[in-house]
């Protein structure tokens, strides 16, 4: 066995853990309290809640044999990077049900669409001319066509640090998103928005009319049961993403320009496609440079 890894102490106290399971998991218990207490009183239900938390903890069970590999190996940043997998799964599974006790909690508060539009047409954007424009011409068109491809870069930023020994990259990506809906939720509750489409009155495409059928069932009065459809406008998390990917890829050299690139792509294909306000898109930024700086932040405490 490696000499590294039987130096490696036993962690059976809770001061000895690393600072950032320690932050992590005061923070989980946080967003369970918070999740379980805030569906209870907006009236959510979560279908089949058993058979997701089964499959959570399969899912966890699958990647820990990884870092205990590494662990064994001496690999310890290896491990560490790793480590941030579970999390990472937690969060994919938990944080949609903030998003619903966010959307629910701000039901009496009326649609801001009307706001954000003369925000925008105030800031010199008119979002239907842009659609317009990117409907005529093959830039736009090509621009448009990147919107998702965000999921394959936010996977990437994900699992690349994980699994290649970027502690901090991946320690950060983790806080990050956490951070981020900790203040883009509060923002979405007390200004909810619709869209481009109902604040301009222009038809939504078939994406669009399904978003804001989820937005509005979300909000109708009565039990509700969760279900996975994006219906966050202010702030728009496609910018907060791509921000924060760029931040967690900036490590690989060779995918800096690449990642650049196609992060400046989804962010202008918000609005080409109209799925966003350029407020949206502004906030969005906001939230990413205040994610990211209070990640960093941590990260700093975390080897403290």
């Amino acid at each position: 066995m490696n000499s590294r890894a039987l130096s490696i102490p036993a962690r059976a106290h809770w001061s000895d853990l690393p600072r950032f399971h320690r932050f992590m998991a005061v923070s989980g218990a946080a967003l369970l309290v918070v999740s379980v207490a805030g569906s209870w009183l907006t009236s959510i239900r979560i279908p089949d809640a058993g058979v997701l938390a089964i499959a959570v903890v399969l899912l966890v069970a699958g990647v820990l044999p990884l870092p205990a590999y590494w662990n064994e190996k001496g690999k310890i940043e290896l491990r560490d990077a790793a480590l941030t997998l579970p999390w990472g799964l937690f969060l994919m599974v938990s944080l949609p049900c903030i998003v619903g006790v966010a959307g629910r909690a701000g039901m009496n508060i009326g649609f801001k669409d009307a706001f954000f539009a003369r925000l925008d047409q105030a800031l010199g954007f008119h979002v239907p001319g842009i659609l317009a424009w990117s409907s005529q011409h093959q830039l736009g068109t090509f621009v448009s066509r990147s919107y998702p491809f965000l999921f394959p870069m936010l996977l990437a930023a994900f699992l690349l640090p994980a699994l290649t020994g970027k502690v901090k990259q991946a320690q950060e990506f983790i806080t990050g998103n956490l951070l981020a809906f900790a203040i883009g939720m509060p923002l979405f509750a007390l200004f909810p928005a619709v869209g481009p489409w109902y604040g301009y009155h222009f038809p939504a495409n078939p994406g669009q009319a399904a978003c804001q059928q989820s937005l509005l069932l979300l909000r109708t009065p009565g039990p509700y049961s969760l279900r996975p459809f994006g219906v966050v406008c202010f702030p728009s998390f496609h910018v907060v993403w791509a921000v924060l990917c760029v931040y967690a890829l900036w490590c690989f050299k060779p995918l800096r320009i690449p990642v650049m690139v196609l992060a400046g792509l989804i962010v202008l294909s918000t609005l080409t496609t109209a799925w966003h306000y350029f407020a949206d898109v502004l906030a969005g930024f906001l939230v990413a440079a205040a994610a990211i700086a209070a990640s960093r932040a941590l990260s700093h405490w975390y080897k403290a």
